[in-house]
């Protein structure tokens, strides 16, 4: 059922009313602009001199009050809030400011003498008293203000830069994500039956207090089968438990528990202990990342325009002079990009800038850090050394597109070190080269020293759509170990894992490349391969294909290899296999709302022992795609069985559900699986989709089934909703879609931004109003209500006061209303300029689904 938005309804009511009557009776003018209340006689039959229209004498003015607007600061958006409108000493009505407001919106209050002596709460209104040349403007009727504030008095803050007093860390709340699967299988053969079962549940969960976050892992595996092979098996293991807070002094955060080591230095190894590190998501979102510093020089004030592959990605003004460009966007890993200087004059002037990067590449000046003591915890052996350690590394990026990077490890027998750089080679892509030095002791006696070598490698050519992704060289020496190695050295590898996972690496080479072919579609190519030390042992992986598209049918053609070799006779067969996808969606051959959402699919593999499969399916869904189902029926040769199989799978704003059934000559399976998310929280238990690192925890008392912007939330029956992944230390608008409010509930305020710490639940509250809606024309004596004046439900119960102004021919809009009530009408300052009008059996007044709003007719005495 469609509302209105209270708020937007009544200044779109009296906005309109104005404009329309002042156009009516405007004329030329050069004195400062005034309305006569005289005119508003005419209609209403009122003594002119008791009706008060001061707040609506001059433009831009709004009646006091709290208003949920969105703010603009030197035409930035920074988002919506509450301000409230007072009236000052000259009568004027102005907007309130806080010293402490003002610098979360950016002003160097520090360095501004009329601010530094105020304290942070002392509220202000004439801004311009304080700041020179400041000046707001407010739009009621858009709901908008906008301050000029001269940027000498500015702070010199990056793009996406989020003050501190803005970040949010949250609630005290537990939190939950669940994954929980299961099947149940039979295989006949001529002589016995095999029943299999199997479960698998995996949990996320942890625990919110102020800054300070607990998490941890927890899997349960079940295993049973009967037949000629009986056997169960259970597995349940907690993993990953942490706590952990971020510090924004070092803009970092610091952790103790089980996690692992960063990968941008060393390899990534697990471990228990305490790490401080840095995360590069508190820095400002224009300052992440690697981007180049661009430099040039303007002639005049000039507008600068920085555009990759046609699209701008950046732009500013500069005074005349030399300039740099310290805060673009990272733009992707290459792609040159392109710098427009416009002149004053109307001259333009352009040079194009080589640019490539790599992940471990930072602009200048930046830096990324990690300081990590504890014990190893890897768990590929059934035991291992455990040996305690303590490790150092910095990633800091230098002038001229260079980043260096090194650190170091130290444990009783193990030392090991690493050096290496980053450099963007413009048109020749992005190279990184290191080197690592490793010494290690064993219990026999044995000293083993050795390097690893590693070059990195990425280029995209946007002129012919090439793209190296990555390409990765690394080669290490035959006394190499590396920290992982020298602790599982001579153990016993844990069931299920890979034999050569135990293996010290002698080279491996990696690299994924593509090629777009315009309107053709594109082409492939990756692949990797490993060898071992004291080992014949070798791994391969090659993949390539093309993609292609025919007026909107999708297909596919692929070819990859997959082998492993060794001296051994536990050799993987050499498996070389090429394939054909193609999809045909129905809605290329019919607009019928069931059928546009299906698509047919056929597949078709052979490898290299003759063996070839194919299937053709139906996928589809259904309920504004919540409902999506697959219907597949596949066969093959060489006594392959034909297999028929149907799947389910179903996304509520509380989780989602998948089901399936599997079915030959010889087996037959179902299988089903559930997995979501809750928020344990004040109010009670919240159900949502699986979580992310920060949530928001919506309250809006009230309003049941109303959307959410986001995803497909809504507010539960309790008035609460989660949005499960929002961005940490970032701006996040988080809103009601109040066309599915409910019947007589409306919305003071529809959306409101939140700024997330790492792991935060933030509470974003809307306040509802609950009660009817209505139309209301009002008569007083032998005329009406006098256009601008203040209506006000007098016996509201509840705590927000509950308001709105009449407009052109005695026209109010109300909604909130109760069954019955009285309403007071004042259009003036003394007791003759005000009336009350008493209502009452509003729910008797029958609505529609199109205008849920009554409509009633008051005389006001």
């Amino acid at each position: 059922m469609k509302l209105y938005h209270s708020s937007k309804m009544k200044s779109g009511i009296f906005y309109l009313s104005f404009i329309s009557y002042c156009l009516g009776i405007a004329g030329y003018s050069y004195a400062e602009d005034y309305f006569d209340p005289k005119l508003l006689s005419l209609q209403s039959g009122m003594d002119p001199n008791s009706i008060d229209l001061s707040q609506f004498e001059k433009a831009n003015t709004v009646p006091e009050g709290k208003y949920n607007i969105t703010v603009f600061i030197n035409k930035k958006d920074m988002g919506s809030m509450d301000v409230t409108f007072v009236k000052g000493h000259d009568g004027d009505v102005s907007a309130e400011f806080t010293k402490s407001m003002l610098g979360e919106f950016g002003v160097n209050v520090a360095s501004t003498p009329t601010l530094q002596k105020l304290s942070d709460d002392e509220a202000i209104t004439a801004l311009g008293d304080y700041i020179p040349d400041a000046f707001v403007k407010t739009n009621l009727s858009k709901l908008s203000m906008e301050i000029s504030i001269p940027q000498i008095y500015m702070d010199n803050r990056a793009n996406g830069y989020v003050p501190e007093g803005l970040l949010e860390n949250g609630i005290p709340a537990i939190l939950l994500s669940y994954q929980l699967n299961g099947s149940h299988s039979r295989n006949k053969s001529q002589r016995e039956t095999q029943n299999n079962d199997n479960a698998f549940l995996s949990l996320r969960g942890g625990v919110n207090l102020g800054a300070w976050r607990l998490r941890s892992n927890y899997r349960y595996y079940y295993s049973n089968s009967e037949g000629r092979r009986n056997y169960t098996n259970r597995t349940s293991t907690f993993s990953n438990t942490y706590v952990m807070r971020a510090i924004n002094a070092l803009r970092g955060e610091v952790l103790v528990g089980e996690s692992s080591t960063g990968s941008n230095v060393f390899d990534s190894i697990p471990f228990k202990g305490i790490k401080l590190f840095s995360n590069e998501k508190m820095l400002p979102s224009s300052m992440r990342g690697f981007a180049p510093e661009i430099n040039g020089i303007a002639q005049s004030n000039a507008r600068i325009t920085v555009s990759q592959n046609g699209n701008v990605v950046y732009q500013t003004y500069v005074a005349p002079g030399p300039f740099s460009i310290k805060d673009l966007y990272p733009t992707g890993s290459s792609g040159n990009l392109q710098v427009n200087i416009s002149e004053e004059d109307g001259s333009e002037r352009t040079f194009v800038y080589p640019y490539s990067s790599l992940p471990v590449m930072l602009r200048p000046g930046g830096m990324k850090y990690e300081v990590t003591a504890g014990e190893y915890n890897g768990n590929l052996t059934r035991s291992s050394k455990r040996a305690k350690f303590l490790l150092g590394s910095l990633v800091y990026g230098l002038p001229y597109d260079v980043t260096l990077y090194g650190g170091s490890l130290f444990s009783k027998d193990y030392f090991s070190g690493v050096m290496g750089t980053g450099i963007s080679l413009g048109n020749f892509g992005a190279l990184s080269v290191d080197i690592t030095h490793a010494a290690a002791s064993f219990v026999s006696g044995d000293r083993k020293e050795g390097q690893s070598f590693r070059i990195k490698y990425s280029k995209s050519l946007t002129s012919t759509g090439t793209n190296v992704d990555l390409t990765a060289l690394r080669y290490s020496t035959r006394h190499f170990f590396s920290f992982s190695d020298f602790n599982t050295h001579n153990y016993q590898l844990n069931d299920g894992v890979a034999p050569w996972l135990g293996l010290r690496q002698h080279s491996s080479f990696r690299t994924a490349l593509s090629q777009s072919l315009g309107k053709y579609g594109s082409i492939y190519l990756s692949g990797s391969r490993t060898d071992y030390w004291d080992s014949n042992t070798e791994t391969t992986q090659l993949s390539t294909g093309y993609n292609g598209n025919f007026k909107g049918v999708n297909y596919n053609v692929s070819y990859a290899i997959d082998y492993r070799k060794s001296d051994s006779r536990n050799d993987w067969p050499k498996n070389h296999q090429i394939s054909f996808n193609v999809n045909v969606p129905f809605s290329l051959f019919t607009n019928e709302e069931h059928l546009r959402n299906m698509s047919s699919n056929y597949y078709i593999s052979k490898n290299n022992r003759g063996n070839y499969s194919q299937q053709v399916g139906l996928h589809g869904s259904l309920l504004d795609r919540d409902l999506s189902y697959s219907v597949s029926q596949s066969m093959g040769n060489n006594n392959q069985e034909s297999n028929s199989a149907i799947s389910l799978n179903y996304n509520t704003s509380k989780g989602s559900f998948s089901g399936g059934y599997n079915y030959s000559s010889s087996s037959s399976s179902v299988n089903a699986g559930v997995n979501g998310g809750m928020v344990i929280h004040s109010g009670g238990l919240t159900l949502a989709r699986t979580l992310g690192n920060s949530v928001v925890l919506v309250e809006a008392p009230d309003a049941d089934g109303t959307s959410l912007n986001q995803g497909n939330a809504k507010i539960d029956m309790f008035g609460y909703a989660v949005a499960p992944n929002v961005n940490e230390y970032a701006k996040n608008t988080i809103g009601l879609n109040v066309n599915t409010l409910p019947d007589d509930v409306t919305l003071p305020k529809t959306s409101q931004n939140v700024y997330p710490t790492k792991g935060a639940v933030v509470k974003a509250k809307f306040p509802t109003r609950v009660g009817m809606q209505a139309l209301i024309s009002l008569t007083y004596r032998d005329g009406v209500i006098p256009f601008g004046a203040i209506a006000k439900l007098v016996d509201d119960e509840t705590n927000e006061e509950n308001t709105s102004i009449v407009g052109d021919n005695g026209q109010l809009y109300m909604s909130g209303l109760p069954d019955s009530g009285t309403l007071l009408i004042q259009w003036g300052n003394s007791h003759s300029a005000s009336c009350g009008a008493h209502y009452s059996h509003l729910k008797d007044i029958a609505v529609t689904e199109d205008n849920p709003i009554r409509k009633i007719n008051l005389t006001c005495q």
